[in-house]
């Protein structure tokens, strides 16, 4: 599995805000490409730091989805006063120990 993470520094009052688009808007449409395994946003509400991980079966499906995941991070740069470019990175997951949480209702 590989993983592409993205670091935005942003405007803490919008932070919530980026949240929900990506929750409503972008993540759908992560779900309908080829090896997408899902995906994690971590936030620092106080300092406006937003780490967004979405994880890929292989690193060609990884590299596939770049158009689409590309368009999600400048917008939530844009919508979010992102203080920076975002950060991207890649990675290879060497440990996957997730457990699966009850469906919301």
């Amino acid at each position: 599995m590989h993983t592409r993470m993205t670091t935005l520094q942003l405007d803490p009052e919008r932070v919530d805000e980026v949240i929900a688009e990506l929750e409503e808007r972008d993540v759908p449409e992560f779900r309908k490409l080829d090896g997408f395994r899902g995906f994690v946003c971590l936030v620092d509400r106080k300092q406006g730091k937003v780490v967004g991980a979405s994880f890929w079966q292989t690193d060609d499906q990884m590299k596939a989805s770049e158009g689409v995941v590309a368009a999600s991070r400048e917008r939530a740069a844009e919508r979010g006063g992102a203080k920076s470019e975002p950060l991207t990175e890649r990675f290879e997951v060497a440990l996957d120990v997730f457990i699966p949480r009850p469906q919301r209702k």
